[in-house]
């Protein structure tokens, strides 16, 4: 019994991902979905656009094609560069909510890039693809150069199927993206922080 799970273990993982030696290149992206959520309720801000530097441990991939015996034999990359995907889905996040977002803006948004990464894990009968997106982001005042509000970010997507190819994996990693966008929209302590900018400080009369 145990030789014939893994016999379909070992089978199941090399259908799945086709040739194991050849580099899975993903288009990874967003969708289109509008999220809505609490950021929408601050009076429309202009944001710079996000600049994130991507300080993963290893740049270089997001994941890994696994032989029958669970070796690492090939690369799984992005279509694009990872710090422009998730630079983009931040600014989804500002203009889903009616912000702008441009070269010239009132507040910048830079930060880190610390996890994106696809992993499939496979079962005796299923494989659970997960896909993991996070990520630090700083609001700073352009004009004070002071931080508005910092925080970590993190979206991710696991689904159990019988298999599935690269389209699976990029659609697994698009989802991972699209819970980063909605863990910013619906961050009420990043409301919370705007409204306090905008504000006005009222001074103290003295006698």
């Amino acid at each position: 019994m145990q030789l014939l799970r893994f016999l379909v273990l070992a089978v199941a993982v090399l259908v799945m991902q086709g040739c194991a030696f050849t580099k899975a290149t993903l288009d990874v992206k967003h969708t289109n979905a509008q999220i809505a959520g609490p950021l929408g309720d601050v009076m429309p801000i202009a944001f710079q656009t996000p600049q994130l530097l991507d300080s993963r441990a290893d740049t270089a991939r997001i994941g890994w094609k696994k032989n029958g015996f669970g070796q690492n034999t090939a690369d799984v990359v992005t279509k694009q560069p990872v710090e422009q995907l998730v630079e983009a889905a931040v600014a989804k996040a500002l203009t889903d909510t009616k912000h702008s977002v441009g070269d010239s803006g009132d507040v910048q948004v830079v930060g880190t890039i610390d996890r994106f990464w696809f992993e499939i894990d496979p079962n005796f009968w299923t494989v659970k693809f997960i896909g993991d997106v996070q990520c630090t982001v700083d609001f700073i005042d352009r004009q004070t150069k002071q931080s508005i509000y910092k925080s970590k970010y993190a979206g991710s997507y696991a689904q159990e199927k019988a298999g599935g190819l690269e389209k699976t994996w990029a659609e697994i990693m698009s989802k991972a993206l699209d819970k980063l966008i909605e863990s910013i929209v619906l961050d009420e302590e990043l409301v919370a922080a705007l409204n306090k900018r905008l504000t006005p400080k009222v001074s103290s009369a003295t006698e």
